[in-house]
């Protein structure tokens, strides 16, 4: 049947307009729907292309992004999507390169200029691209494509007074008229300079505000209740006698266990850094296996995994480790830190009973408000947008990690944030002992683990740019300017606290 252009139309600008409006998921199902009538319709690749990178899809991502450049090489517009896609994947310098052709072809195409400077941000030109931006900036000319580049820029350069009055000025002039995809990174951006400025009374504000542009749904009675379900369909004895097969006592995973902004990325660096070592930060590789293999989604994944017979956990095995080095190449130790592993560590001790777990151990309080003021899917992960949510899964993490480091068969190494950040000499020899890895210096010196090993790529983080200066102790102490709202997380996490 052939498909119907004013239909594929609609289609198309609802998918753009959910994807604007934070809502990376049903804009990648949109263009999906499009894509299996028009295989080759580039608007719809393009879509596709920028919602799964924002889900941390990758692979799907670079895919659609690498189709519709062979469909049109001189569009700006497939090019910027491409750099998007590759900073995505944490290939800065190639996004760079693309940001430049599509500079070339296009300069006066604001999309191109603003995929431009958002490159020199990643790749660490903050100076180049402030002074680049400078004159707009000055005449209140920043566009939606430049503002965060130019706010990004003096932030990274110290130069907080000036990311204030940049960020406000575009958001008093523009913010009403522009979709979420725009305004909550400035948001965030203009809170962070807020804090910096020692102003963490109007941080509050603007991070309030920024929580509010998409609401999401969080039902925190049903999200205990799952926590339960999970803890008890994985019982200590519910290992034994399993993994007898070569995959199963692979070492080669590394998981990497906590709430978002409690380290993970951090310790993919530390591991990382080693010669033998990579992480592809937080793949979905895991999640997409177990969706194939047991046809389900969502929590039914968890309880059908549970019931799995040895088969079929042999075919998930094999295919997790065949992913994994494509992923991050002929390595000894291949680190993973998906936020959903919290979750499916159960799934793990029975898939790879010897491969290391490691688990961050954050102050909960500076771990709560770094969520808080963070760029998470306020969808996907709407939690992420309430303190007093926070809290509520906060407990539940916690009670969770006790019941997995009780009852795992897996080798368990809790890194307390903290001694690793004070005293890195001593705290990093044992996360590689841990790993089975012998030790190296590099491991002292993650900062620069994306940018001198031969092979592999880190993905980009939120805390992309905290991560390539050397290990410190910033973060330490981040809540004890949010008394007030800190307050808002202890009511959540008392009230599902269990003893």
């Amino acid at each position: 049947m052939a498909s119907n252009p004013q239909q594929i139309l609609a289609q198309l600008k609802q998918a753009a307009a959910l994807f604007e409006g934070g809502r990376a998921r049903q804009a990648n199902e949109l263009a999906s729907e499009v894509l299996k009538k028009e295989p080759r319709n580039v608007h719809a690749l393009r879509i596709f292309a920028l919602s799964a990178a924002n889900s941390m899809q990758w692979p799907e991502a670079m895919k659609a992004a690498e189709k519709a450049l062979k469909l049109s090489p001189t569009d700006p517009g497939v090019l910027a999507t491409n750099s998007t896609v590759l900073i995505a994947g944490g290939r800065f310098e190639e996004a760079l390169a693309k940001a430049r052709t599509a500079r070339r072809i296009a300069p006066n195409d604001p999309r191109a200029y603003g995929n431009y400077t958002e490159c020199l941000i990643w790749t660490g030109q903050f100076q180049a691209c402030a002074d680049l931006l400078q004159e707009r900036a000055d005449a209140g000319r920043l566009t939606p494509g430049t503002a965060g580049s130019f706010v990004g820029s003096c932030f990274e350069l110290g130069r907080y007074d000036e990311a204030i009055k940049a960020a406000r000025e575009f958001l008093d002039a523009h913010g009403a008229n522009q979709p979420p995809v725009v305004t909550r990174p400035l948001y965030s951006l203009l809170g962070r300079s807020l804090e910096k400025a020692g102003l963490s009374a109007e941080a509050v504000l603007v991070y309030e505000e920024m929580n509010t542009l998409v609401e999401g749904q969080f039902d925190v009675a049903e999200a205990d209740q799952l926590t339960d379900r999970v803890i008890q369909a994985f019982p200590a004895d519910h290992y034994e006698g399993r993994g007898g097969s070569a995959n199963a006592q692979s070492r080669l995973p590394v998981f990497i266990v906590g709430l978002p902004r409690s380290g993970t990325s951090l310790l993919e660096r530390v591991v990382g850094a080693h010669p033998d070592a990579h992480g592809v930060g937080e793949t979905s590789l895991l999640d997409e296996l177990l969706m194939t293999h047991l046809g389900a989604v969502g929590p039914k994944v968890a309880f059908m995994a549970a019931e799995a017979d040895d088969a079929m956990l042999e075919r998930i095995r094999a295919d997790y480790l065949r992913g994994l080095q494509l992923q991050g190449g002929r390595k000894q130790r291949i680190a993973n830190k998906s936020l959903m592993l919290p979750r499916q560590v159960g799934i793990i001790g029975m898939l790879f009973p010897r491969a290391t777990i490691l688990v961050t151990d954050r102050d909960l309080h500076d771990t709560a408000i770094s969520i808080w003021a963070n760029l998470f899917d306020p969808t996907r992960m709407a939690w992420t947008s309430r303190l007093e949510w926070i809290g509520a899964m906060a407990a539940m993490h916690l009670r969770m990690m006790k019941h997995w480091t009780e009852t795992l068969p897996n080798p368990v190494l809790t890194v307390d944030y903290r001694q690793l950040a004070k005293n890195p000499k001593e705290t990093v020899p044992k996360i590689i002992e841990a790993c089975g890895l012998p030790w190296n210096d590099a491991c002292l010196s993650p900062e620069t683990a994306a940018t001198k090993k031969k092979s592999g790529r880190f993905s980009p983080t939120l805390s992309e740019q905290q991560l390539r200066r050397p290990i410190n102790t910033s973060s330490i102490g981040r809540a004890e300017a949010f008394a007030e709202k800190i307050a808002e997380f202890q009511k959540g996490f008392d009230s599902i606290r269990k003893d």
